[in-house]
């Protein structure tokens, strides 16, 4: 089995043609690119480019792009006028040359040695088309708080069910990306789950249960701030996902969402809170989930808060067992 080694990885880093293209959206993200962007450049693969598309960001987030791209020759930039995430980052990959595409969003964190290990995979392996692995899940002070790491022993069953991957640590061939016509732009929202879905029905996909990076609780990030428009279209995908395969086609022509562009909101204080706590609860850090909602409680009463509370005093075994009967029922295996 030929591996792709460090060594030979570092003396391609600047060829003409890099093997993977990182693309990465903006928009107004001024408080957490910089450090996005240095776990790319901090790869122990180094065969790569680095493709970030500016979304028509309001704040900041142009100027440091343009400082830091002189940094760097594998970083490409563009400025455009703002579309959405989907639309950008099918601009961003119908500029890119690499063989494979790494999504990073720009407010996560990618480990030294996640490229290195999705090359390796997709190098060895000629019939995935999609790869990805599990996330540690840091707040906005770059605590981690849990880990989000889907395992599973049918990827494209479970899939069908809940997506099992985080965006920040997917590679996948710009090949059959392309031939799939890329990410679907009716979908603002949601677009990443739809294009895993729809490899998964041309090519073998793999979840590995390797941790590659860090995704951020992002009060402003679009699984938060839009959470509901999120789980109304994942309803949407997933009908559209069981249409394919019965019948081999689905009904996205006649689909007709909001058209209006949507921008990161972020969730009050509280919300926010609670989620943090719930995943604190997940990595059975009671004590810790414990005290927010003891303090959230102080403030107002919430039922939510006050069953997550509750659940702070189980036992860790039978914590454990509940999560391991959450996880079954979701991926329906």
């Amino acid at each position: 089995m030929n591996q792709v080694t460090q060594a030979n990885t570092r003396d391609n880093a600047y060829s003409s043609t890099p093997l993977v293209s990182v693309v990465m959206c903006v928009y107004n993200d001024e408080r957490y690119l910089s450090k996005s962007i240095d776990s790319i450049l901090k790869q122990t693969f180094t065969n790569f480019e680095l493709i970030i598309v500016d979304d028509g960001s309001t704040d900041k987030t142009a100027e440091i792009l343009d400082s830091i791209k002189q940094k760097d020759s594998r970083i490409k930039v563009f400025h455009k006028e703002n579309t959405g995430t989907t639309a950008s980052a099918n601009f961003g990959i119908s500029n890119a040359r690499g063989k494979y595409i790494a999504r990073l969003d720009s407010d996560d964190i990618s480990y030294p040695d996640r490229l290195q290990k999705e090359v390796e995979l997709l190098e060895n392996n000629p019939d995935v088309g999609l790869i990805g692995g599990g996330a540690d899940m840091i707040d906005q002070d770059d605590n981690i708080i849990g880990t989000r790491n889907i395992k599973t022993k049918n990827p494209k069953r479970t899939l069908l069910y809940r997506n099992i991957y985080q965006q920040s640590d997917v590679m996948f061939r710009k090949s059959v990306f392309d031939a799939l016509g890329g990410y679907r732009e009716k979908f603002k929202n949601g677009e990443d789950y739809d294009m895993w879905l729809r490899i998964s029905e041309v090519a073998y996909i793999i979840k590995l249960n390797d941790v590659l990076g860090q995704w951020r609780l992002n009060a402003g990030g679009y699984s938060f701030s839009r959470r509901q428009e999120q789980l109304s279209t994942d309803k949407i995908i997933k009908l559209f996902a069981r249409q394919r395969r019965e019948k081999g086609f689905d009904d996205y022509p006649s689909y007709k969402p909001e058209t209006k562009i949507l921008h990161r909101q972020d969730i009050d204080v509280d919300s926010y809170k609670i989620w943090v706590a719930g995943f604190l609860l997940d990595s059975y850090r009671k004590k810790e989930a414990r005290d927010i909602c003891k303090e959230l409680l102080k403030r107002k009463f919430s039922l939510k808060v006050f069953v997550l509370l509750s659940a702070t005093y189980l036992p860790v075994f039978l914590l454990k067992l509940l999560n391991s009967m959450r996880n079954i029922i979701r991926n329906n295996y």
